[in-house]
C-alpha cells in the first residue's frame, strides 16, 4: 500500500502539527506501506515563502492530478483541496484531516489581554466596514465544501467527530485516529524514581498563546503558590505567538519570575530529560485537535490536569479534567494531587499506563492500516456520489 501524507509546510519532529504524520508514516512502514511526505518543496513552493492558501491549494491539486496514480491513499489538511472530487482518480482514497476544526471558533470564547482585546475590537470593526466582512462565512463555506469532497474525514478526537455529525456529515465517513508516541520514545520517557522532596515542579509542554490558556496560567500558578510557596513552573516549547522568554514572562507578576523556567524550543529527544524532575503537568488549553503535549507529559509519568475540551478529554482521566476556563476547579485538582503522595503515585502510574496501553504509534498504525484498507475497498466497489459543486472565490473547481 502507498500513502502520501501532505503538509502545508515542511516536516519536522520539532513541529507538533507535522510530527504526528512523520511518526504515523514510520509505523505504517513497519507494516509494509510505502510512504511519501509531501512538503512545500515537493509542491514546488520555495521554503522561504509564507503559506498562501490559494497558491498552496493549486500546487497540491496539480501535484495530485499528475501523481495520484502513485498512491492508494492521500492524507491532507482538510482545507487545502477545495476542488471537486471528480478531478482526481476515484481509485485513490482521499482523506481530509482537520488540524483544528474552524467550526469551534464560533463556539469557544478565548480569554485575551487588554492589548489583544483592543486589536480584536479594531479588527472586527474593519471587517464590518470593509470588503472582508464576509471572509469568515466564505472560509467556513470553503471548509464545508472541502470536507464534502473527501472520501472520508479523519479527526483526532470524539468531540470533533460529534461536531461534524451535528453539521450534517455522515458518521460512517468519519474515523478517529489519535496521536501516539513511538515505542522507543515511550521507553525513553521511563523514569527510575519519583522524588517527592520539595519544591514541586509543575510542567507544561506546548506553545504559549491565548488558545492555549495564556491568561489562565498566572491565576493557576498563583493558586498553587498559596499552597506550595516554593513550587516551580517549567514552560517547555512556548515559542509561537510569543517568541521570547521575556514575552512569556510578561504574563506573570514579576514576583513569580524567579520561580518560572521558560524553554522556547527544544529538540524532540530532549523532552524526557526536561520532564524528569517534574511532578505534575498542567494543560489549560481551550481548544485542541489532540493535545500532544499533554500526552507526552503523561508518558513521562506526570498526572496531567486539563480542561474538558476536544482532544485531552479522550485520554486524560475524568478526575483530572476541569470545566473549560474554571481556574479554581483546575487548581484544586492539581493541589489535591500534590498534597497526597499516595494519590500522586497512583495518578502518575495511571497516566503512563494509559499511554503504554492505548497510545503507542505501532498499535494505532495497525488500526489505521485496517481502516484505510476497508474504506479503500469500499471506494473501489461503490459508484461515486458527490454533492453538487459551486464556485468558491479564489479557486476554480475544474
Amino acid at each position: 500500500m502507498r500513502i502520501a501524507l501532505c503538509s502545508k509546510g515542511n516536516f519536522s519532529l520539532e513541529k507538533g502539527f507535522t510530527k504526528n504524520r512523520i511518526e504515523l508514516a514510520e509505523s505504517l512502514e513497519k507494516l509494509g506501506w510505502e510512504t511519501t511526505l509531501v512538503d512545500k518543496q515537493m509542491l514546488g513552493i520555495p521554503n522561504s515563502a509564507r503559506y498562501h492558501p490559494v497558491k498552496h491549494s493549486h500546487a497540491l491539486k496539480e501535484f495530485l492530478v499528475e501523481n495520484i496514480d502513485l498512491f492508494d491513499v492521500v492524507l491532507y489538511e482538510y482545507d487545502t483541496l477545495p476542488f471537486r472530487r471528480g478531478l482526481f482518480d476515484k481509485h485513490t482514497l482521499l482523506i481530509a484531516r482537520p488540524a483544528i476544526l474552524a467550526y469551534h471558533f464560533d463556539l469557544i470564547p478565548f480569554k485575551y489581554n487588554l492589548k489583544s482585546k483592543i486589536s480584536n475590537f479594531i479588527g472586527r470593526w474593519k471587517q464590518k466596514l470593509g470588503r472582508n466582512k464576509n471572509d469568515l462565512k466564505e472560509e467556513l463555506q470553503r471548509i464545508d465544501y472541502c470536507l464534502r469532497q473527501a472520501d472520508i474525514i479523519q479527526v483526532q478526537n470524539k468531540k470533533d467527530q460529534a461536531l461534524l455529525v451535528s453539521k450534517g456529515f455522515a458518521e460512517k465517513r468519519i474515523i478517529i485516529v489519535p496521536n501516539g508516541i513511538p515505542a522507543e520514545k515511550i521507553s525513553a520517557f521511563q523514569r527510575n524514581s519519583f522524588d517527592l522532596h520539595s519544591p514541586f515542579i509543575v510542567a507544561y509542554v506546548g506553545t504559549f498563546d491565548f488558545r492555549k490558556g495564556a491568561m489562565d496560567f498566572p491565576k493557576i500558578f498563583k493558586q498553587l503558590r498559596k499552597e506550595f510557596p516554593d513550587i516551580q513552573l517549567k514552560l517547555l516549547g512556548t515559542q509561537g505567538m510569543f517568541q521570547t522568554i521575556e514575552q512569556v514572562l510578561k504574563f506573570f507578576p514579576k514576583k513569580m519570575h524567579s520561580s518560572i523556567e521558560v524553554v522556547p524550543k527544544f529538540k524532540a529527544d530532549q523532552l524526557p530529560t526536561l520532564l524528569k524532575d517534574c511532578h505534575i503537568g498542567i494543560f489549560p488549553s481551550y481548544l485542541e485537535s489532540f493535545g500532544f503535549g499533554a500526552l507526552e507529559m503523561m508518558c513521562a509519568g506526570l498526572p496531567v490536569v486539563a480542561y474538558n475540551i476536544p482532544g485531552p478529554s479522550d485520554f486524560v482521566p475524568k478526575e483530572m479534567l476541569a470545566p473549560r476556563g474554571d481556574v479554581s476547579a483546575f487548581s484544586n485538582i492539581a493541589i489535591s494531587t500534590l498534597k497526597d503522595s499516595h494519590l500522586l503515585y497512583k495518578r502518575s502510574h495511571q497516566a503512563r499506563d494509559i499511554v503504554i496501553n492505548k497510545y503507542c504509534w505501532d498499535d494505532i498504525a495497525r488500526r489505521v492500516d485496517a481502516q484505510y484498507k476497508f474504506y479503500l475497498n469500499q471506494l473501489q466497489e461503490e459508484p461515486e456520489v458527490r454533492e453538487p459543486t459551486f464556485e468558491l472565490r479564489g479557486f476554480q473547481n475544474n
